[in-house]
């Protein structure tokens, strides 16, 4: 099998992040997608997902879910099973090995009307150059996908409106402050290493825990997602930053 190279993609920036203490055990565990890699963190964890190391927009993602019988392994809106490892090895042999792939840890994402959900969180430096959290916004999955991203069908909602069966009043509130809040401090981290960058997507699960985990930080994050929402403070506030 061919030596795995990486530049600064999902892979890199994860091994760079989980260099610093004050969001390290906030990362998902991932690895390179080799054989040996997924084979133990299977048996490790209830499901993993596998990603382009370079891709963006949700495509290209897949989905490994233990079963009692052996695996499902799903992508798009497609799934297949298989009974053993090996098999499941050898269907994923055609397109992962010859790409860069990275394998992660599957989050237990928190649901709503029977949909998974996740965070994106908008970090963008202000006139001082110092990184501000702009926007927030929830990422709810079509009921069929394995994604929640914009662009694969995910539909955008008020993060107010995702948790609202999950936590009530200030609990709410100050939970968002945290996210928000996180959202800055992982991009202060990232942004060590890309000095240059004036915005940051950061993407974050909420597990059945309400514990949050940082799935990966987009360095190009589309802003449009923002511009879906009625109230248009958020949107018109991420358009003046990005001016600076």
């Amino acid at each position: 099998m061919k030596k795995v190279k990486y530049k600064m993609g999902k892979l890199g920036k994860h091994n760079f992040m989980k260099k610093y203490s004050n969001i390290n055990t906030l990362l998902p565990d991932t690895e390179a997608a080799t054989k040996s890699n997924i084979f133990n963190m299977i048996r490790k964890y209830d499901s993993l997902y596998l990603k382009p190391d370079e891709g963006t927009g949700g495509r290209g993602i897949y989905k490994i879910t233990k079963t009692e019988n052996g695996f499902v392994l799903r992508g798009g809106t497609t799934s297949r099973n298989y009974d053993t490892f090996d098999a499941l090895s050898n269907s994923l042999h055609k397109f992962l090995y010859k790409n860069n792939y990275v394998v992660q840890q599957g989050i237990d994402l928190l649901k709503h009307d029977g949909r998974s959900f996740d965070i994106r969180v908008m970090v963008q430096k202000n006139r001082s150059g110092q990184l501000e959290t702009t926007g927030i916004i929830g990422r709810l999955a079509k009921p069929s996908k394995i994604v929640t991203n914009f662009h694969s069908g995910g539909t955008p909602f008020p993060i107010e409106t995702l948790l609202k069966s999950h936590l009530r009043g200030a609990d709410r509130t100050n939970f968002i402050i945290r996210i928000k809040s996180l959202g800055r401090e992982a991009s202060i981290v990232l942004g060590k290493s890309y000095r240059r960058k004036k915005a940051f997507g950061v993407d974050i699960a909420i597990d059945s825990n309400m514990k949050p985990w940082i799935l990966e930080i987009n360095t190009g994050p589309d802003m449009s997602i923002f511009n879906t929402l009625k109230d248009k403070t958020m949107y018109r506030k991420i358009l003046r930053y990005s001016k600076f």
